[in-house]
């Protein structure tokens, strides 16, 4: 009799996981077809100040719903598997923002507040990270980042055979940002955990030299610079750092080589030369800084909350974690602080790590670097980056509370 039951149980754990992994990877599908949307969406708005979205509103629409319902039935279904600490801060999380978000005036009917980085739906999806504990669907995830960042390549080749890059760096943005920002969430990932696989070698070179040349016809110096380090992480954890050494330096030649003999990647060049020392950012943070009201830091500002910059009315900040502390309060600060900066440094300092884990380590690591400010266009947002990110640290946090390493 017991033996029947276990049956039926694990029968139907079976079913729950398969649901669970289509939901996921039909969201996911949708989320990186509407990235083609997004970018073509904001060259109309720079071009034409038309910023709406036509049919094609109802595939990031679905991609949500699909993600939305698969966080929520993860939540639950995955309670046993991560320590109690992790659903506390993630309930702190979800619990305190929609109470902003209610008593803000936001609509729970409407799509596009829901789908805000500041709305109720973000932070739901944000419970992928209940996703990853499952080992084969996980495995399944890095092929789909692959394939991500295949598909992602072919948009650019293709917007750079039928446009080019742009005169300025404004033209390159309007035709690249979105890409180059999702790619430098998914490249340093796939490159790295890549390191190991022969036949896969060409996509982890392919991907990193890409991404590259996609940061540099945007004259993005941050995205470049997690390029960098990247490289680096992988040189640290090369045992014949000599032959590395050789194809790096090979590499850099072909690309010095692409920049002198290439009209528009010696222009791209000398354009992200120009800006190397530009400081885009303190004034604006300056004059935000002096309009914060500390009581408000607590609770946050709400939905709607803007400042004075200028001669206009800004809702948005560079650094994520500022941003955040203003409009949601301390509590998502603390239990988003707690996710991905506390839980990970207590799995680098159980030390033997593998490298796989060093790797998600390493991500998460940039990730709150970016939203510090390191990687400009980076915020907690429905975009495809956020959830793969969200997957990533999803492993990591299921790894701390099984004791794997």
């Amino acid at each position: 009799m017991q033996s029947q039951e276990l049956e039926i149980n694990l029968e139907k754990t079976k079913q729950i996981d398969k649901l669970i992994s289509f939901l996921l990877f039909f969201g996911l599908f949708l989320n990186l077809f509407f990235i083609y949307f997004a970018q073509e969406r904001l060259y109309m708005f720079k071009t034409t100040g038309f910023n709406f979205l036509g049919p094609e509103k109802y595939i990031r629409i679905v991609s949500v719903i699909s993600i939305i319902l698969t966080a929520l039935i993860s939540v639950f279904f995955a309670r046993a598997k991560y320590h109690l600490s992790i659903y506390f801060a993630y309930s702190i999380l979800v619990l305190s923002i929609l109470l902003n978000y209610l008593l803000s005036g936001a609509d729970l009917f409407n799509t596009t507040e829901v789908m805000d980085n500041r709305g109720i739906g973000t932070w739901v999806c944000f419970g992928l990270i209940f996703v990853s504990y499952h080992h084969n669907r996980f495995e399944f995830f890095k092929k789909f980042l692959y394939l991500s960042v295949i598909v992602i390549s072919l948009l650019c080749l293709y917007n750079f055979f039928d446009f080019g890059i742009g005169l300025y760096r404004g033209q390159a943005l309007s035709k690249y940002r979105v890409y180059a920002t999702n790619l430098v969430w998914i490249v340093p990932y796939v490159f790295l955990i890549l390191k190991n696989n022969k036949k896969l070698k060409w996509l982890r070179l392919f991907a990193l030299g890409f991404g590259i040349l996609l940061a540099l016809i945007t004259q993005t110096r941050s995205f470049l610079i997690i390029y960098l380090i990247t490289i680096l992480f992988d040189f640290y954890h090369t045992k014949r750092k000599g032959s590395y050494l050789i194809l790096f330096l090979l590499g850099f030649v072909g690309l010095i080589f692409l920049i002198i003999n290439t009209e528009i990647f010696s222009t791209s060049w000398e354009l992200l030369i120009n800006r190397g020392t530009e400081d885009t950012r303190s004034n604006q943070l300056e004059t935000f800084l002096e309009q914060l009201n500390g009581f408000e830091l607590v609770t946050g500002s709400g939905f709607f909350a803007t400042y004075q910059f200028g001669s206009q009315q800004w809702s948005a900040i560079d650094n994520q974690w500022l941003f955040l502390l203003w409009w949601g309060g301390l509590l998502p600060v603390l239990s988003y602080f707690y996710l991905s900066v506390v839980v990970p440094i207590k799995m680098i300092r159980r030390g033997n790590l593998s490298y796989e884990t060093k790797v998600e380590c390493y991500i998460i690591i940039l990730w709150i670097l970016g939203l510090t400010g390191l990687a400009i266009f980076t915020t907690m947002s429905v975009d495809f980056f956020f959830f793969v990110i969200s997957i990533i640290l999803g492993r990591l946090l299921y790894k701390y509370s099984s004791g794997m390493r």
